[in-house]
């Protein structure tokens, strides 16, 4: 089914399509092609597909469909997905008979194109069934590929490992929380694993467990009191770093069992504050919001009523303005020309007021003055300035401060009054609404029973995970132990004149691990700084505060540390939700630079808690540099014209998921929201 690839490797994945036939909200057959088009040249990188859709018309289950292909049960606890396979089938669908539904993802890598189909059942006994298959494309034929669980597991983990995944497809709303997790060694691991580190490891952990195998095969015939006192004490130290390793395994499957209680409580938390959002409270918050947007427009739209008579004389006003300039630059001219000639006219003036014989006569006297100008002019290489004739009406008349006042004069024409107008008719709409709901509304919905089990979840994990750390340590000192232990005994081996072929097995190995030990720190400082460098580069280009003034990531925690102006540690969680945002997407820019891969990005709900500043770096700098494919789901609230506009040049493709409550169903259909 391909051959083996890794997350780190220069790696390329393009998505080509999803299809949903009656799966959750899509009814029959809804399709959306992901593929960029063949079009003609075009500037710009055409490499954003756009999907819009109002709360519950099915991003969801859209981003959720990628997981689902690619990972199923994997990628989900327990419960989570019972939820998902117990809601496969489009209720319509069901109330026509229907019992089944499918998912289709197709995608191409440099070994071929590939269709994931997954098919919910409802059998006899009323149970949700799942079937996966997976099929090779080779022109307009398919063809169906037998594989285990196991065999397909590992065909989509050669592509996209699944503690990987959640770097590339992910809702960015809670990717903020890789900020606080960025220390965490389950994200270490992960981003480990992107830049390939995690593959060195690994070697170095299997050559280590060889060579400590053969040092036990060895032990046994080895009779030298030293040596078989350093090996006693080399399998001693052995049998500790096993017994450590083996505590890891409870506490590790305690941590996820935690973790997907606490995901799970998380769920039904937002599910049950999403399911009766519209509480008294936050009716009277909505309805104080309204009341203030229909303050600031009334207060516009009575300025506007201020400004009518300014209006009715602003063209006449504009007509005295163009005149007054065309005057003083006529008066400019005049001076100019009269300054230049001023020597001349002192010369002719004394020459004619010389008697001559017999005298000049007036008309000669205006001749000579006008041919000895054009003289002037020639003699002393000047430019003649010429001046037209202009009746000059109010340069001279009025006073320099009155000429300032009456160009400066100006009409404010930027409301725009239509709309202000619309805009106050839906507040009014939506406040009526509003009011007609408050009295039926329900009180606060209380979720302090989940809110405390949370928090007594999260005290256990932080105990567990401070453990986890304190045996971290003495396993590390456990393992410099163990290599000093080894050191010493080989170099006591040595001393022996006959090394057999173990002995210089082992010499080998031993040198092996030292030089894949040594590659390892080089290669970890060498992805660390080129990190760092990748971090501080992102930053700079999607902050608009400059507080953010240094970048570090630790070679040896593999975790990102910030600096501000004053070189003191910045404190990432006290970040704001929109902060921690950027940070996380510049971490998995960084990540995806760094590693060379080129996977397709899904990314929900991306600018809900970002400025117009920081939307508008996203769209330019992030989005359409971050891979060849970023498929973007947003609702109506979180984007606008101006953002529209601005990613519009780099958009393939765009859809909009439509919910008919009636039909209690979802369309997809080409487009997107629109703006008056």
């Amino acid at each position: 089914m391909g051959g083996r690839r890794g997350s780190g490797d220069g790696s390329s994945m393009i998505f080509n399509y999803i299809q949903f036939e009656n799966y959750r909200p899509y009814y029959g057959v809804q399709n959306m092609e992901l593929q960029k088009r063949h079009e003609q040249f075009s500037p710009y990188k055409k490499n954003i597909t756009l999907v819009g859709g109002l709360n519950g018309a099915g991003k969801t289950s859209l981003i959720n469909a990628f997981y689902v292909c690619f990972y199923g049960r994997r990628k989900f606890s327990k419960d989570e997905y019972e939820v998902i396979k117990k809601e496969a089938i489009n209720t319509r669908h069901k109330r026509e008979g229907g019992n089944s539904s499918n998912i289709q993802l197709s995608f191409s890598d440099h070994t071929g194109q590939y269709i994931i189909e997954v098919l919910f059942e409802q059998n006899h006994k009323n149970e949700i069934v799942e079937q996966r298959r997976i099929y090779v494309v080779s022109g307009s034929e398919k063809r169906e590929v037998a594989a285990s669980d196991d065999e397909f597991n590992d065909f989509i983990d050669q592509r996209i490992p699944i503690d990987v995944a959640p770097f590339f497809i992910f809702d960015a709303e809670k990717i903020r929380d890789l900020v606080g997790e960025h220390d965490s060694k389950e994200t270490i691991k992960a981003i480990q694993k992107i830049v390939s580190l995690e593959l060195y490891n690994q070697l170095h952990s299997d050559l280590s467990s060889i060579k400590y195998t053969t040092e036990l095969n060895l032990s046994k015939s080895v009779k030298n009191e030293d040596i078989l006192k350093l090996t006693v004490q080399l399998e001693e130290c052995a049998s500790e770093l096993e017994s450590l390793r083996a505590q890891d395994k409870p506490i590790e499957k305690e941590i996820e069992f935690l973790k997907e209680k606490k995901d799970y409580i998380s769920q039904e938390r937002r599910r049950k504050l999403a399911s009766s959002s519209n509480t008294k409270a936050q009716i009277n918050r909505r309805v104080g919001e309204l009341e203030s947007e229909q303050k600031k427009i009334k207060a516009a739209l009575e300025s506007f009523g201020r400004s009518l008579p300014k209006m009715v004389v602003y063209p006449l006003v504009k007509k005295l303005q163009q005149q007054i300039k065309k005057e003083q630059g006529h008066v400019a001219s005049l001076n100019r020309s009269q300054a230049a000639f001023a020597p001349y006219d002192r010369f002719i003036s004394q020459l004619l007021a010389q008697e001559t014989t017999p005298p000049l006569s007036n008309d000669q006297k205006e001749q000579l003055t006008e041919k000895g100008k054009d003289a002037w002019v020639k003699v002393n290489k000047m430019q003649e300035i010429k001046v037209e004739p202009m009746n000059v009406l109010h340069a001279y008349d009025l006073s320099p401060n009155e000429l300032q006042a009456i160009l400066n004069w100006n009409l404010p024409m930027n409301m725009n009054i239509r709309e202000l107008i619309s805009k106050r008719n839906k507040i009014d709409t939506e406040l009526q609404s509003l009011l007609a709901q408050l009295e039926d509304a329900p009180d606060v919905i209380d979720t302090k029973e989940m809110d405390e089990e949370l928090a007594d979840i999260s005290e256990k994990l932080g105990s567990l995970y401070t453990a986890r750390k304190s045996r971290s340590e003495a396993l590390r000192r456990l393992q410099d132990r163990h290599q000093d232990l080894s050191k010493e005994l080989t170099t006591k081996r040595r001393a022996i004149q006959d090394l057999g072929p173990v002995e210089q097995k082992l010499e080998m190995m031993s040198k092996l691990i030292n030089a894949t030990k040594e590659f390892i720190d080089r290669v970890t400082i060498l992805k660390a700084k080129q990190l760092k460098t990748e971090i501080e580069s992102i930053l700079l280009q999607l902050f608009r505060k400059r507080d953010l003034h240094r970048v570090e990531f630790d070679p040896k925690e593999f975790a990102l540390k910030i600096y501000d102006e004053f070189d003191n540690q910045v404190d990432l969680t006290s970040r704001s939700e929109g902060e921690k945002q950027l940070i996380a997407l510049s971490m998995i820019w960084a990540l995806t630079k760094v590693s060379g891969t080129n996977f397709p990005f899904v990314i929900d709900t991306p600018l809900a808690r970002l400025d117009s500043i920081h939307r508008s770096n996203l769209v330019n700098r992030y989005f359409t540099n971050l891979s060849d494919q970023v498929i973007i789901l947003t609702t109506d609230t979180e984007i606008t014209k101006d953002f529209v506009e601005e990613i519009e040049p780099y958009v393939q493709k765009s859809y909009l998921l439509q919910y008919d409550d009636v039909e209690t169903a979802t369309k997809v259909s080409e487009g997107y929201f629109t703006f008056e």
